[in-house]
Parts: C-alpha cells; sequence; structure tokens
C-alpha cells in the first residue's frame, strides 16, 4: 500500500504531522534521517514525501533532489535554520520541483490542502 513518508529530525513534528494524515484518512510513515527515508523511499511505493529542510547535520534539500529524480512528488516543510533565509529555501525547493513549501508553524488544514493538491484522495484509494 502506498503510504506518505514524513521526514523529520524533530519526533514531536514528525508524529504531529503523521497524527493530522492519519486523522485524515491517509496512511502515513515516517523517518528521523535522510538514511533511513532513503531506505524508505527504496524500500515502499511512496505516495508523496513530506521533508523537512534543516534536520542534524543533514539537508533536506539534497534529500528533496533524490526524492525528485525517484519520481514521488514532495512537499517541502522549514521554520527557518542556519544560513539560508526561508527565501531562499522556498526558491530551491520549487526548483527541484516540491509541490508545495509549508512554514512552521503551519495549520493542520494548510497541510491537508497541500496534500490534498497533490493526491487527490484518501489513503484508501491509494
Amino acid at each position: 500500500m502506498s503510504a506518505i513518508l514524513v521526514v523529520d529530525d524533530d519526533p514531536a513534528v514528525g508524529e504531529s504531522v503523521r497524527f493530522v494524515l492519519e486523522r485524515a484518512g491517509y496512511a502515513a510513515t515516517g523517518a528521523s534521517t535522510v538514511a533511513a527515508a532513503r531506505e524508505a523511499l527504496m524500500a515502499d511505493d511512496t505516495a508523496l514525501c513530506i521533508l523537512d529542510v534543516w534536520m542534524d547535520g543533514e539537508d533536506g534539500l539534497d534529500f528533496a533532489a533524490e526524492v525528485a529524480r525517484s519520481g514521488a512528488p514532495f512537499i517541502v516543510m522549514s521554520g527557518g535554520g542556519p544560513g539560508r533565509s526561508l527565501e531562499s529555501v522556498t526558491a530551491k525547493a520549487d526548483a527541484l520541483g516540491a509541490v508545495a513549501v509549508l512554514y512552521k508553524p503551519f495549520e493542520d488544514e494548510e497541510l491537508l490542502n497541500a496534500v490534498r493538491a497533490t493526491l487527490g484522495k484518501k489513503s484508501s484509494e491509494l
């Protein structure tokens, strides 16, 4: 079964995003490192990847390029961080083919609207 892969090194954020998705009827899995996300992406039929930009020692935008090459759609989420402005993150994410960029903290409905616009269906239909 296809699932949404949520990648964030902050366990609270990853769990919260998965909770919102599951409550809305989507199947969701999580990864807290790029290495774990890479394994999940290669092993699963990922319907969508939602990934953080600033992760402990890892660059989510580099991983976003890998996701783009895999053909899976992706949404980038960012709360800002060292070395890049939100504007530069958005520009890079757009250039890589992100379907949306969410700025933390975001509302549940913003997340779900981006997912619905991308998938257009619930997990029961995936």
